[in-house]
């Protein structure tokens, strides 16, 4: 288990870490959604999260793409299977809530017929291998190495306040590493241990 990791309370800044800083530009990539204390993704499986820039601007396209759990597997299905095989998504865009690069809180808004709903999310844990990388014209440094990332999401008009740990890795993390960030959560207390109390596994086939 990688034993860098970082976590905070929501709405608080990280405390100070020898963990190089998460920017949105480590975001900008697909994540599986492998745990979760969220009720909407009870029925789900397969959960991808794909965020990606929107040019000269801030904000972050957000796109999911899921299976229904009843469904057939996504992979090694018969040709049969593969027809029955329904994908379903939702698309929104994040608005940053701060000028800060570090403070990784978002304003989600749907798009389509779900331009009325909204919520507010933010990244509260995240760990990985420590690597810098000096990109673009700037020097903007880099996490390389995040592995999982925990998002917590407050209470909307449409969902509970919840949790997701999402990973690069579509296999997820070792139980190890889940328990770790379970009890980096609970060490946080309020309501992320609260929360991880009840987190259930996502499936992915």
């Amino acid at each position: 288990m990688s034993p860098l990791s970082i976590f905070r309370a929501p709405n608080t800044p990280f405390p100070s870490s020898s963990l190089p800083p998460l920017t949105p530009a480590a975001l900008l990539k697909t994540w599986w959604v492998t745990t979760s204390t969220l009720p909407m993704w009870k029925s789900a499986k397969n959960i991808r999260i794909t965020y990606t820039s929107i040019p000269s601007t801030k904000n972050i396209d957000d796109i999911i793409h899921y299976n229904p759990r009843s469904g057939p597997p996504a992979t090694n299905s018969t040709p049969e299977e593969a027809a029955k095989l329904v994908t379903k998504s939702i698309h929104g865009v994040d608005y940053p809530l701060s000028e800060n690069d570090g403070d990784l809180t978002y304003k989600w808004r749907g798009k389509g017929l779900l331009f009325i709903a909204t919520s507010r999310w933010q990244v509260v844990g995240y760990g990985g291998r420590d690597v810098r990388t000096i990109v673009g014209e700037g020097g903007e440094e880099v996490l390389e190495g995040v592995e999982w990332v925990v998002t917590y999401f407050e209470k909307s008009l449409f969902t509970p306040a919840g949790v997701d740990v999402m990973t690069v890795a579509r296999e997820g993390v070792d139980g190890e590493t889940l328990g770790a960030i379970g009890e980096g959560l609970k060490g946080i207390g309020g309501v992320l241990g609260e929360l991880w109390d009840g987190i259930f596994d996502i499936p992915r086939d």
